[in-house]
């Protein structure tokens, strides 16, 4: 699974910040969140960077230190502030060694991939400081309802709603934050649909569900139905260290 991952989101990096508008919107709603409970001048860590999509709000608050790991993207090219030590730390992030002493723990868009979230979870945590935040964003289990009325599995082992992120959380933090939303997208076709989901990589992660024939069978039943949608159902928790 892990290299699938890796193979279908680096297939798409050129593409991904262009079709990646739900991704964007998360992460600025995580952000507007987030930002009003840090100091300047923290120590950051962001699992699964990707394009940058969070990090660029990582940014806003100049953190003294950064590191900034993915499985397979490299660093978005971004202007820090002249005191920010940025640091690459490449890898999984539920095998690698964290940095330590954090006071903040980030990311968006990367929990549904794994086996067991919540292992991640309870490792991140034991980097933080007391008052430390960890701050997470996954998609809910009615993601893409659209596709599942079709027969098509998203592909995600590890949908988890407002709820079920606050349940994975280490039992010792605190959920200070926890929602979910809802946000749909319209496109015109079928081409256009899975286009979109070809240029955020999601539909290599499909595991090779739809033969040529029956894409194009299920294209043109899809454009019967006229316009379609794609409903997205992110979630978010923000925990904090005692």
């Amino acid at each position: 699974m892990k290299e699938r991952i890796a193979a279908a989101f680096s297939r798409h990096l050129a593409s991904y910040d262009g079709a990646a508008s739900v991704q964007a919107r998360i992460a600025a709603r995580l952000s507007e969140r987030l930002t009003p409970m840090m100091q300047r001048g923290a120590r950051v860590i962001e699992l699964g960077h990707g394009t940058g999509l969070l990090t660029r709000h990582l940014l806003q608050l100049e953190p003294r230190e950064i590191w900034l790991n993915d499985l397979a993207a490299p660093l978005p090219h971004l202007h820090w502030p002249e005191r920010t030590r940025v640091h690459a730390l490449g890898g999984d992030a539920t095998e690698i060694d964290l940095p330590d002493r954090l006071d903040l723990v980030a990311s968006t868009s990367m929990l549904q991939w794994l086996a067991a979230p919540r292992k991640l979870l309870r490792k991140a945590s034991d980097t933080l400081v007391p008052g430390g935040l960890l701050a997470v964003t996954s998609f809910g289990p009615g993601n893409f309802p659209e596709l599942a009325r079709l027969g098509l599995a998203a592909g995600a082992p590890s949908y988890r709603d407002a709820d079920g992120l606050s349940h994975d959380m280490p039992r010792h933090m605190e959920v200070i934050a926890a929602w979910d939303e809802t946000i749909r997208l319209d496109f015109p076709d079928a081409r256009a649909l899975f286009g979109h989901l070809r240029a955020t990589g999601v539909n290599g992660l499909m595991g090779g569900q739809l033969s040529a024939p029956r894409l194009r069978h299920l294209m043109k039943r899809m454009d019967r139905d006229g316009p379609l949608t794609l409903t997205y159902h992110p979630s978010c928790c923000i925990a904090r260290m005692p």
